[in-house]
């Protein structure tokens, strides 16, 4: 039988097959952590990405890759713990903002010594610059992948929420 994929077909393949295996593992070993918490993955990842000013509901849903029917459960769970909390916007008031809690801060700082422990146990296999050139070109690959239109697509520093922040506010 002979192959016909192309290069780059076969290049895309792989990316895919590498980057979802070091997710897949990943996602793994934090859900192990978190599991003493009563938390799933996600639920960390929501009140970790609901910092600073919030985010709007749609997207918590695009950047864990979960349909809006599904976080809207799951931050109603996540509000009923006391680790986020929801607001509405001032100008649009069908916008549901989540924000971390100071339950869900003191979650968060309570994890932090369990996740250090996960980050050094990373740190045997790469580098704290192979770390950071991973996480630069897993963020480029979401960009790439999306037109840079989604909010799935970053992370940002609590400078940056609050910037977004006021600029959804005015628009």
């Amino acid at each position: 039988m002979e192959h016909s994929t192309t290069a780059s077909a076969e290049r895309l393949l792989r990316l895919i097959h590498w980057s979802s295996a070091a997710s897949r593992q990943l996602r793994r070993q934090l859900a192990d952590v978190v599991g003493a918490f009563d938390l799933t993955d996600n639920e960390l990842l929501i009140v970790w990405l609901c910092r600073g000013t919030g985010r709007v509901q749609f997207e918590l849903a695009a950047a864990i890759g979960v349909s809006p029917a599904q976080m809207s459960g799951v931050v109603e769970r996540l509000g009923a713990r006391g680790l986020v909390a929801m607001h509405r916007s001032t100008l649009d008031r069908r916008r549901q903002m989540w924000q971390t809690s100071s339950a869900g801060q003191a979650l968060l700082d309570k994890v932090a010594p369990r996740l250090e422990a996960l980050a050094t146990s990373l740190s045997g296999r790469l580098s704290l610059a192979e770390q950071e050139r991973a996480e630069a070109l897993c963020q480029k690959l979401a960009e790439g992948a999306t037109g840079g239109r989604g909010p799935e697509t970053k992370v940002e520093t609590q400078g940056d929420q609050d910037e977004q922040h006021v600029r959804q506010e005015a628009a």
